[in-house]
């Protein structure tokens, strides 16, 4: 940082002085707009106002007054008070982190103002757009006085929150443009599969499934209603909550050029939503979850084993499944779940922003489908060895595994809107109380099954890997090749958080799951499948030729082999 920065007062006591007299005045403004209407006759207890309202208008009239008594003493101090703001500010990245906080408050006040139609009082509209005025403002203050400061520092390359492009070589850009080119085609290859029985709604009925059943509830989502409040409703209380509502929102956003072009009633053009929906919210966070865990198990290092293994899960029975006429959220929960692997695993037990980011993908698949709760084991472990490897303190461990917590619960939250009124959550939580019960047992005497699969256990679970995933071969060579590589080689952390993972859904589905639909089985299997060269990967460092090669030929042999099954038995899909 040059001298010049680092000596300069950068918060001006104008500036300051600015945004104190405007929040002075917003402020008078919210104050009258509180006591511009009153209450309703049987509410008023002082006056023509309840007393919540007396409460609302003094804690207003005390922020107000703060405001002023720090206006007045930034002027008769001439600039002391910004002068000691400034210099405080500069210490660290302390500015940085203040601009960001400005910056959550804004977008919280907006988003509690715009719920005050639905379930946050009424009342509280002018206290929640002045405070969103007051983050506004110091948002801009902060940005238009520290900006050459953040430059200097650095800070928002170093606070970056996702992996650059730019930041992989040339062979990993060789690779991710291979690997995308695939899925160009993969999409390509399966659009035919994907306009099936979107001829009418005729043909929708017929061929639709569970398709048929939810996407009355998108069109109930989408419906713009006679109101904003009627809107609000129809938007975010979606009533059926066997799949969260990320599911819902993330399919709305898809169709909204849609609905821009073509009119609220582009719900019934079934011919252009249920394609899209099929490839944009089945398919391609798949295809998205696939890539990273390609990204963590190969680093993209040779085009050649990446492709193979981007291949291999693409091609499994089980994700062709999923990815074939069916539009579910289970791709979703799986791209949810490999960002919350991959950003776990990035962390390296430095307990940051990529730990933080795994918490809010977490939470989102917690959202989404229940999933995000199995991290449990991982995020425990990975406390516990940063206490063991003394990274952390045991008292920083509980407060970041509280802060970890904080954050999945307000991305749950934040994403399911619905949780913040209490009809919405007794309906949820009878909701899913019954398919709990359902996923033990299995459904109800109406469904067959003939072959006793609705039991939980191995011997009813293998012949499912078996026919959606793989040969038991292979499943027990994916084993041991990512125990393998938890113990051997230079990215034992990244298998053991894929490990830690997986043990945990395999323990659920197979001792405490009926139910063998291939959708639920994504989270466990694609994940393992990964790691088919894992072996190789975890001995390449040895001295021993031998070694290396007999791990590449077992590993090759094993990978040819499942494909060609997989080929063949997903070949009647497209014949």
């Amino acid at each position: 940082m040059n001298a010049g920065i680092r000596g300069q007062k950068l918060l001006t006591s104008k500036r300051f002085r600015l945004f104190c007299a405007l929040s002075v005045l917003t402020g008078l403004a919210a104050l009258f707009y509180t006591f511009s209407n009153p209450s309703e006759a049987k509410n008023a207890q002082l006056g023509a106002y309840s007393l919540s309202r007396w409460a609302l208008g003094l804690f207003t009239g005390v922020c107000i007054a703060a405001f002023v008594l720090i206006l007045i003493r930034e002027i008769k101090s001439n600039g002391a008070v910004s002068e000691k703001l400034s210099s405080w500010l500069r210490r660290g990245d302390r500015a940085y982190f203040v601009f960001l906080a400005a910056i959550f408050g804004l977008f919280v006040s907006l988003w509690s103002f715009k719920f005050s139609w639905l379930f946050i009082p009424k009342n509280l509209r002018p206290q929640l757009l002045w405070a969103g005025w007051i983050f506004l403002s110091a948002a801009v203050l902060l940005y238009v006085s520290f900006r050459d400061f953040f430059r200097e520092k650095n800070v928002v390359k170093r606070y970056r929150l996702f992996p650059r492009l730019r930041d992989l070589s040339a062979k990993q850009k060789k690779t991710l443009l291979i690997l995308l080119l695939i899925g160009l085609v993969y999409i390509a290859v399966l659009m035919p599969s994907n306009i099936n029985g979107t001829r009418n709604m005729d043909a929708f009925k017929a061929y639709g499934g569970d398709e048929y059943v939810i996407y009355p509830i998108l069109t109930d989502v989408s419906n713009p209603g006679n109101s904003y409040s009627e809107w609000l409703y129809h938007h975010y209380i979606h009533e059926d909550y066997h799949y969260g509502y990320p599911f819902y929102a993330v399919s709305y956003f898809v169709l909204l050029p849609y609905r821009l072009f073509l009119g609220p009633d582009f719900m019934q053009r079934i011919d252009l939503t249920l394609p899209t929906l099929r490839v944009m919210v089945s398919v391609v966070p798949l295809m998205l979850g696939c890539l990273i865990l390609v990204f963590m198990t190969a680093r993209f290092e040779n085009p050649l084993v990446s492709t193979a293994i981007y291949v291999f899960l693409l091609t499994a029975p089980g994700s062709l499944q999923n990815n074939q006429g069916f539009w579910h959220p289970d791709g979703l929960n799986l791209f949810f779940v490999c960002a919350a692997l991959y950003f776990l695993q990035r962390d390296r037990l430095r307990f940051g922003r990529n730990f933080y980011l795994c918490a809010f993908f977490v939470g989102l698949s917690a959202a989404t489908r229940l999933f995000g709760f199995f991290f449990f084991l991982a995020v425990f472990v990975c406390l516990l060895s940063g206490v063991l490897m003394k990274k952390i303190r045991l008292k920083q461990a509980i407060f970041r595994g509280i802060l970890f917590i904080l954050v999945m619960g307000g991305t749950i939250l934040w994403s399911s809107p619905f949780l913040f009124r209490a009809d919405a959550r007794q309906n949820m939580t009878a909701i899913l109380t019954e398919k709990t019960g359902e996923m033990s047992t299995g459904y109800n005497a109406d469904f067959s099954d003939p072959k006793n699969d609705y039991r939980p256990g191995w011997d009813a679970w293998r012949p499912a890997f078996e026919d959606h995933f793989t040969e038991m071969f292979c499943f027990f060579f994916l084993i041991f090749s990512l125990l393998t590589a938890c113990f051997a080689g230079s990215e034992q952390w990244t298998f053991r958080i894929i490990f830690l993972w997986w043990i945990v859904v395999a323990v659920y589905l197979i001792w405490f799951v009926a139910v063998k639909s291939t959708q639920y089985v994504l989270p466990m299997m694609l994940p393992l499948m990964s790691c088919i060269f894992a072996l190789p990967r975890a001995l390449r460092d040895i001295k021993s030729k031998y070694i290396k090669i007999g791990a590449w030929l077992i590993s090759s042999g094993i990978f040819i082999a499942q494909l060609i099954i997989n080929l063949i038995k997903i070949s009647p899909r497209f014949l």
